[in-house]
């Protein structure tokens, strides 16, 4: 109190005491804050401790569990090591004579019998014959399906040898054929299958080959169909002249199985028409040589016409030459089949082919040479 009589008024020691009120709290609270500081030291080094302390205990647990000389290891060892009893109770269990060869032998039969049995394909009821079934069912499948279609493709080849879809084929060849024949020639060779002609109503006639030097014309009819007789073929020779207006008539045919044996691969009717085939049967490939041959004898005819013939012309001549050509054609025929098969000959074979085509080419010749005398 003596502090507040240094202050005469009493508003003076109002303040002074106020003022020393608030050092004193000031005062308590930082030695209060010291304390707290110096409590919270002492509980943190004291869990530390105990921290450290756990830390080293579990270290030694562990150790003492599964270290070298630990409890677990002598367990392992124990069970699972060389002497080990669950080792020896597996070995035991699956050697010979063991519980659980036992129990294999009972459900499965000695050396897998039952096993067997039941994977035995030939056996009824086992997966593995369900499993031969089910495959020998989608091989028939497989098989019938090919069959069929092998059966389609074999109706449709007779189909083809029934209509027009085949002989458009075989105009295709012969078309292809006339056109390489006349080819740096001044002749010309024009389709007329899908046009009327003369006649009324009627198509015969597939081709017309122009010979320009003369203006003469040669029909052509290609045909792929069996069941012509002599007659037929004559007279589907003289419908395609007519209906072509043409001077000399030719027919061709696919293959000689589809003709009489007495026409054969090349025969005339009347000097005016000319039967032709290039093959000897639908599985043979067409042969060019053929059709020259005749496009080159239906040419020296239609020329023939063109001129007057006169007494010095020798028809007699004539036909023994077409029945030469006959002859050649069939000789180039058999050997040229020959060919197919017979590959170490061939070299042979080839020369007579050329021999026999010059003997064509000549016989031809002397036709050419009779006519022009006759002129």
């Amino acid at each position: 109190m003596d502090y507040l009589e240094n202050f005469e008024t009493n508003v003076e020691r109002t303040d002074a005491f106020t003022q020393a009120l608030r050092i004193g709290v000031t005062t308590m609270e930082l030695a209060e804050t010291s304390q707290q500081e110096e409590f919270v030291e002492r509980k943190f080094s004291e869990m530390q401790r105990d921290l450290q302390t756990e830390i080293n205990r579990v270290e030694q647990e562990v150790e003492e569990r599964f270290g070298d000389e630990g409890d677990v290891p002598k367990i392992l060892d124990t069970h699972l090591g060389p002497e080990g009893r669950l080792k020896q109770q597996i070995e035991t269990a699956f050697s010979e004579g063991g519980p659980f060869t036992e129990r294999l032998d009972e459900e499965l039969g000695e050396n897998g019998e039952r096993i067997q049995k039941a994977l035995d394909p030939d056996t009824e009821g086992t997966p593995t014959y369900r499993l031969k079934q089910t495959l020998q069912d989608e091989v028939r499948s497989l098989r019938d399906k090919i069959e069929e279609e092998a059966t389609a493709e074999e109706t449709e080849a007779e189909l083809r040898q029934r209509t027009t879809l085949k002989g458009d084929d075989f105009e295709d060849t012969v078309e292809n054929i006339l056109s390489d024949l006349v080819y740096n020639t001044s002749d010309e060779v024009e389709y007329t299958g899908d046009t009327l002609g003369e006649l009324s109503g009627r198509k015969v006639g597939d081709f017309v080959i122009t010979l320009n030097d003369t203006g003469q014309r040669i029909v052509v009819e290609a045909k792929s169909d069996k069941g012509y007789s002599q007659r037929d073929i004559k007279e589907e020779l003289a419908a395609a002249v007519e209906n072509r207006d043409a001077d000399y008539g030719l027919i061709v045919f696919e293959c000689e199985s589809y003709i009489p044996n007495k026409v054969g691969y090349f025969h005339e009717f009347d000097t005016e028409r000319l039967s032709v085939a290039l093959s000897e049967s639908n599985e043979d490939d067409a042969e060019p040589a053929f059709l020259r041959i005749a496009y080159n004898w239906a040419k020296t005819r239609a020329v023939q016409g063109y001129v007057d013939a006169g007494t010095a012309f020798d028809p007699e001549a004539v036909q023994n030459a077409v029945s030469e050509v006959g002859d050649s054609i069939n000789r180039f025929s058999s050997i040229r089949t020959k060919t197919t098969s017979i590959r170490k000959t061939a070299n042979d074979i080839d020369a007579t082919l050329d021999e026999i085509e010059g003997e064509v080419k000549s016989e031809l010749a002397d036709i050419r040479t009779e006519i022009q005398t006759a002129e």
